[in-house]
C-alpha cells in the first residue's frame, strides 16, 4: 500500500472546500427548507388539534342543545296532558251539572203531576161526594135505604182507587 500523504493532504483539503461549498451555499437553503416543511407540519398539527377542540365544543353544543329542546318538548308534552285533564275535568263537571238540572227538573215536574192528580182525585171525591148526597137526598130516607146508598158510595170509591 502506497500512500502518498500529498495526496491524502489534497484529498482532505477538497474535502475540508467542498464541505465550506455546501455549508455556505447548500447547508442553509437544505436547513431552511427542512425548517420550514418542520413549521408546516407542526402548524398542520396544530391547525388539527384546533379544529378538533372545535368540533368536540360544537358536539356538546350539540348535545346541550338536543337535551334543552328534549327538555322543553317534555315540559309541553305534560303541559298539554295537564290542560286535557282540566277539560276532561270541567267537561265532567258541566255534566254533572247538566244532569243534577235534568234530574231537578223531572223532580219538579212529577211533583206538579202528582199534585194534578190529587187536586183532580179530590175534584171527583167531591163530585161524587156531592152526587152521592144528592141521591141520597132524592130518595126516601129510610134506614135500609140509606145503608145500601152509603155501600154503593164506598163500592165506587174503591174502584176509582
Amino acid at each position: 500500500m502506497n500512500l502518498d500523504i500529498y495526496q491524502i493532504l489534497t484529498q482532505a483539503l477538497g474535502f475540508l472546500i467542498l464541505l465550506w461549498l455546501l455549508k455556505k451555499f447548500a447547508w442553509k437553503p437544505l436547513l431552511t427548507l427542512i425548517d420550514e416543511r418542520r413549521e408546516k407540519i407542526s402548524s398542520e398539527f396544530n391547525n388539527i388539534e384546533r379544529v378538533k377542540s372545535e368540533l368536540s365544543r360544537l358536539e356538546e353544543d350539540y348535545k346541550a342543545k338536543l337535551a334543552e329542546i328534549d327538555a322543553l318538548a317534555r315540559q309541553r308534552i305534560q303541559e298539554a296532558i295537564s290542560e286535557g285533564q282540566r277539560i276532561a275535568i270541567d267537561i265532567q263537571e258541566k255534566a254533572r251539572e247538566e244532569a243534577q238540572k235534568t234530574l231537578d227538573k223531572a223532580k219538579a215536574n212529577i211533583e206538579m203531576e202528582v199534585s194534578k192528580a190529587r187536586v183532580k182525585l179530590r175534584n171527583q171525591m167531591t163530585d161524587i161526594a156531592i152526587r152521592a148526597a144528592e141521591k141520597i137526598l132524592r130518595e126516601e130516607l129510610d134506614r135500609d135505604r140509606q145503608k145500601r146508598l152509603v155501600a154503593d158510595f164506598i163500592e165506587s170509591l174503591e174502584r176509582v182507587n
